[in-house]
């Protein structure tokens, strides 16, 4: 059985996909790359033809019209690893992710959670206020190489509080690497390990509740990429928000009934918390208990970052209010202002230190596709010295 299953989910990216493909081939033999294509028309296979096996690089065509949650359950189930990382067809990953999936194999670790020190910007990554000049280029911030454990329920609780704020803290499939044996007992146990509408926040969740052992790594294991057409690019552009049904990503979800609780337009927070609704409603059923999602918080954030869809966003107010009461939610939504304003604050103050202040990230520039980030970066991992502190 192989180490490692590094999973692609794609769709019409080839451009990015294979060269991510190809960088992550090139890092080791244990690791096997399986791609989940659902665009209309291969332009990925014809890049690898008799190159590998399918023990190191495994091509589905999942076929047209299926949805990224279907697409990430085709993934899983494709995949052969005893390990499982699922990323995005601008990521790549560092060599050192052997390293990882072999000690976590060792240790028998459920789930490993990653700080992300290094981030690649593809060539036509477009900046929200800084324009082209991130254009090819790899961020390397300060790491140590440290492995700590991670406390699940702290970060359960965090992502219910902030709700529609995203994964934060929990252990993720995507991004991150949980064991295959995690991944079967979750399908067994919930029916799936991807769901909702957003397969990232879902599974984190199931995972988080799932796990019994989690580390949390500082090192650049797995490194995301941000390009023109991902959801990074879109939300720095301004483009990923409109209504619900009309998305090119609800599109293929033929049969989905959305939940009135969460205000139905399109956008990150009401995607986020839809999905992880889905994931918390799978739990409070094995459970027996009620897990309490702040939905004040992302009533809040529905008003204040997407003013024209206050429609929607009152009648799940009315909607909410006649299920839990108008006190405990309208208690939750001006509870929420604070916590709201310093996440806004945070975001103005990290901004003016990447202008105004000397930092210590190194930027790389000239690096237009992502294997020529991955080849970038193993120079630059190898020139620090920082050594995985994985512990015995």
């Amino acid at each position: 059985m192989t180490l490692l299953s590094v999973i692609i989910p794609t769709h019409n990216r080839a451009k990015y996909a294979v060269q991510s493909i190809r960088s992550i081939l090139e890092l080791s033999d244990q690791i096997q790359v399986v791609v989940c294509d659902s665009s209309p028309v291969d332009d990925i296979s014809g890049q690898f033809l008799g190159e590998y096996p399918e023990s190191r690089l495994k091509l589905v065509r999942s076929g047209e019209g299926i949805s990224v949650v279907d697409n990430f359950n085709l993934g899983l189930r494709s995949a052969d690893g005893d390990y499982l990382a699922f990323i995005g067809d601008d990521d790549f990953v560092s060599a050192e992710i052997v390293k990882v999936a072999a000690w976590a194999k060792f240790k028998n670790v459920d789930s490993l959670k990653f700080n992300f020190p290094a981030l690649y910007y593809w060539d036509d990554f477009k900046h929200a206020t800084r324009g082209e000049s991130y254009f090819g280029t790899l961020h390397l911030a300060p790491f140590d190489g440290t492995v700590v454990l991670h406390d699940l329920k702290a970060s359960m609780d965090y992502a219910l509080d902030n709700f529609g704020g995203g994964v934060f803290n929990m252990p993720r499939a995507y991004a991150g690497i949980i064991s295959s044996d995690l991944a079967r007992r979750i399908e067994r146990k919930y029916g799936g390990l991807f769901g909702g509408v957003s397969p990232d926040i879902y599974s984190s969740f199931l995972i988080a509740n799932e796990s019994q052992s989690c580390f949390l790594i500082d090192y650049p294991v797995i490194i995301p990429g941000a390009s023109g057409v991902s959801t990074s690019g879109q939300s720095s552009s301004g483009g990923h928000y409109g209504k619900l049904r009309e998305n090119s990503h609800i599109a293929p979800f033929k049969d989905l009934v959305w939940d009135s609780r969460v205000p139905e337009f399109y956008s990150v927070p009401t995607v986020w918390s839809f999905s992880l609704l889905k994931a918390v409603e799978k739990v409070e059923a094995h459970r027996g208990v009620s897990l309490s999602p702040n939905f004040g918080r992302l009533l809040l954030k529905c008003f204040v970052y997407f003013p024209r869809s206050y429609k929607e966003t009152l009648f799940s107010f009315r909607k909410l209010c006649s299920l839990y009461g108008a006190g405990k939610v309208i208690g939750q939504l001006v509870g929420s202002v604070w916590g709201e304003f310093l996440w806004g604050a945070s975001r103005i103050i990290n901004r003016f230190r990447a202008r105004h202040v000397t930092n210590t990230i190194e930027v790389f520039s000239g690096l237009d596709t992502s294997y020529l980030a991955s080849q970038e970066l193993g120079r630059k991992l190898k020139a620090r010295k920082v050594d995985l502190q994985l512990p015995e």
